[in-house]
């Protein structure tokens, strides 16, 4: 199980709202200061905290420091959806776009346009698979203790 600290900020209609801190993933200790690479890119691409809906089965109240969980797996599988499915579809596009060329001089135009359709099938495949792979109870970050 993949675990982060965060802090409860908002609880509404149910819905607990976390904010993870930003840190890095090395655990080396050494986030609060300016050796730590991944520290200095998340300060550089953030500049605000996120607040991120999460599972509270433990009923934690706001302004508690908490433990976050979240399934390996889900995040694996989550992970190839997003990136490997739209870059296998890119190059089977190009590729049925290729056949379908055969031998003109057109053949990139093909590939390219091929590749696009196979782009834009993989949006639409994403969509329509992500609640049949996805149990979206497991695939979402729960509370796990406090701290």
């Amino acid at each position: 199980m993949l675990e982060s600290q965060a802090l409860v900020v908002k609880i509404e209609q149910g819905a607990t709202y976390v904010e993870a801190e930003a840190g890095g993933s090395c655990g080396s200790g050494h986030c609060s200061t300016s050796a730590c690479s991944t520290a200095v890119l998340t300060r550089i691409f953030s500049q605000q905290p996120k607040a991120l809906r999460v599972n509270n089965p433990i009923n934690a109240q706001v302004g508690e420091q908490v433990m976050l969980g979240l399934e390996e797996g889900a995040f694996l599988k989550s992970a190839m959806l997003a990136y490997l499915f739209p870059l296998v579809a890119l190059v089977l596009g190009a590729m049925i776009g290729l056949w379908l060329a055969g031998p003109t001089d057109a053949r990139d135009l093909y590939a390219g346009l091929g590749g696009l359709s196979g782009l834009i099938a993989s949006a639409f495949g994403i969509k329509w698979l992500n609640p049949i792979l996805f149990d979206l109870n497991r695939a979402q970050p729960v509370i796990l203790r406090r701290l």
